[in-house]
């Protein structure tokens, strides 16, 4: 098997604080050349970082679906009706948030939980229920499933 050296990358998992750690371990070398280090690394979509938090994958996502919640905006903006704005929503928007959850939710702090839940909220509110103040926002959920 070839393993090409430019586009291999080495992370080291590990809790340790002061980052000292890493003149410990040896650099891994493949035809004479050093593996990257890096601090998190992309792998099947889920960001992990060498300290085990998920702190830079809820990012991405949130940012993600951020991004995917302005074209349902458009769309609304288009006429299209609620009906299809919420299959796009389902189709579009839900499966970043959702992608893989179980390797990383069961470990996720409040705060994290909480920016994923914003983006929810922010898309059942501006694009399904205007009125969703009269609403609990799981009923939506439900509804919307």
């Amino acid at each position: 098997m070839n393993i090409n050296s430019e586009k291999s990358k080495e992370i080291i998992i590990s809790f340790a604080q002061d980052g000292n750690f890493r003149s410990t371990i040896p650099n891994i070398k493949i035809d004479g050349r050093d593996i990257a280090q890096v601090c998190h690394a992309k792998l099947l979509g889920v960001t992990i970082s060498q300290d085990l938090t998920w702190n830079k994958h809820v990012d991405n996502i949130v940012k993600k679906a951020g991004k995917r919640l302005y074209m349902l905006y458009q769309l609304k903006r288009a006429g299209i009706t609620q009906k299809d704005l919420v299959s796009v929503y389902i189709s579009v928007v839900r499966p970043v948030l959702e992608y893989a959850c179980p390797v990383w939710h069961t470990n996720l702090p409040q705060y994290l939980s909480d920016n994923i839940e914003v983006i929810q909220k922010k898309g059942t509110k501006m694009y399904f229920f205007p009125d969703w103040v009269t609403r609990k926002y799981l009923d939506v959920l439900t509804w919307i499933r």
